[in-house]
């Protein structure tokens, strides 16, 4: 429960204070939103009601909806600046868990946080050691005087303020907001805090409608190309929200998958490889993890090796195995590791594509030699793909706009839920 729970104009405050802060009964009935259109009912209505409400989540936009979340389906409602979660399975108040909205808004707008710069503590300033952020003044004290009310006190804890907002994941920055103004914020796990110096306290700062920005968020269309090698175009927490949920009926835990992502970015990053450019292409040649080739024991990250062989009996011949999905052998390669033979080959595959013999360095050569030993490349497709799009007729047939495929999976990717 929000303590010093405050409403944001006076005309408000009865309709926000008709229920008792301390009151967390459940109520079956409905209560809806004339400003939205969309109500809140259940456990969500109790606890949105018991912990803040308006002030610290803001209107519903949106109804009661089942997604996936980190490999788990979970029914959740958007408000204006948070999601709430249901975990039914977990004791209250942790049966309702915030999202972490504020992590969310800056991948979705490719701000990778970890890059931020960090400033020294000073006066009435509280550092961080898990992000290294400093919170400060008149942030400090708003995260200080708001937090959920885990213990029943009249006191707000660290813990509390922490499960509300999260740990900052910046320093105070200066940005332009929505409106085409300035203003100084800082951002959290679950929240982007606002200053706002021409309010009197505590409306000086104001809590940032996430959810909205979110909910608005038209993500950029599909870029032409893409080089292969240089920097990745996403990041790893991407790849594994949108590839772990499917592959789950493919054998992967979420662990595995993640585990496979994080494979790409070292082979990728030592040679210089966009290795989520890689993931992408594995998406797109892998149904996102579903297909029969890319399943244990085969371990075949992008149709090496699989020409459209096939028959209907055994063929007793090395390469052929019984692809349970189309009920037919089929021929094509299979790695006894992601890690250290289906990712390595590849990545070097796509090497051997964009890079010559004489333009790669002796870790790309070492990758490309190990990747073609596998299967081998034709001299004259050696150095002829630098660039995504420069694998159109190449690595698939017919394959006319396959690289345009690999580009429209990468944003899909980058998306969020």
């Amino acid at each position: 429960m929000v303590r010093q729970f405050v409403v944001i104009i006076v005309c408000m405050s009865m309709w926000l204070g008709s229920a008792p802060r301390h009151v967390q009964a459940q109520t079956d009935e409905p209560r809806c939103f004339s400003e939205t259109g969309y109500c809140i009912s259940g456990r969500i209505r109790s606890y949105w009601e018991a912990q803040g409400g308006l002030r610290v989540f803001g209107l519903p936009i949106g109804p009661q909806v089942d997604v996936r979340i980190e490999g788990k389906t979970l029914t959740v409602q958007r408000f204006e600046r948070n999601r709430l979660e249901l975990h039914p399975t977990n004791k209250a108040p942790y049966d309702v868990l915030l999202g972490r909205l504020g992590a969310d808004r800056l991948t979705q707008q490719t701000r990778d946080w970890f890059t931020f710069p960090k400033t020294d503590s000073g006066k009435n300033c509280r550092t961080f050691a898990e992000t290294g952020h400093t919170v400060c003044g008149r942030f400090l004290n708003t995260w200080r005087r708001y937090g959920l009310n885990l213990d029943s006190k009249e006191t707000v804890s660290e813990n509390e303020s922490l499960a509300l907002f999260g740990l900052p994941v910046s320093d105070i920055i200066t940005e332009r907001l929505s409106d085409g103004k300035e203003y100084q914020v800082q951002w959290f796990e679950r929240a982007r805090f606002e200053l706002h110096p021409e309010n009197s306290d505590p409306y000086d700062v104001l809590f940032g409608l996430l959810g909205n920005e979110m909910r608005d968020f038209v993500p950029p269309k599909p870029p032409a190309d893409l080089p292969i090698l240089g920097l990745p175009s996403g990041t790893v927490e991407e790849a594994v929200r949108v590839l772990a949920p499917r592959a789950v009926n493919n054998g992967y835990s979420y662990d595995d998958v993640r585990t496979i992502v994080q494979a790409y970015e070292q082979v990728g990053s030592s040679v210089g490889v966009d290795w989520f450019l890689a993931i992408a292409q594995m998406a797109h040649e892998t149904g996102y993890l579903t297909s029969y080739w890319s399943a244990r024991p085969q371990n075949n990250p992008a149709g090496l090796g699989v020409e459209g062989q096939s028959s209907s009996t055994n063929p007793n011949q090395p390469g052929w195995v019984f692809n349970t999905q189309r009920n037919m052998w089929e021929k094509g390669l299979s790695f006894p590791t992601w890690r250290d033979d289906a990712i390595p080959a590849h990545i070097g595959r796509l090497l051997a594509y964009a890079l010559r013999d004489d333009q790669a360095s002796p870790a790309q050569k070492a990758l490309i030699a190990k990747a073609l030993a596998y299967r081998a490349l034709p001299t004259n497709l050696r150095g002829v793909a630098p660039t995504i799009v420069g694998l159109n007729g190449r690595w698939a047939f017919p394959g006319t706009t396959y690289g345009q495929r690999i580009l429209d999976v990468m944003m899909r990717l980058r998306q969020l839920p």
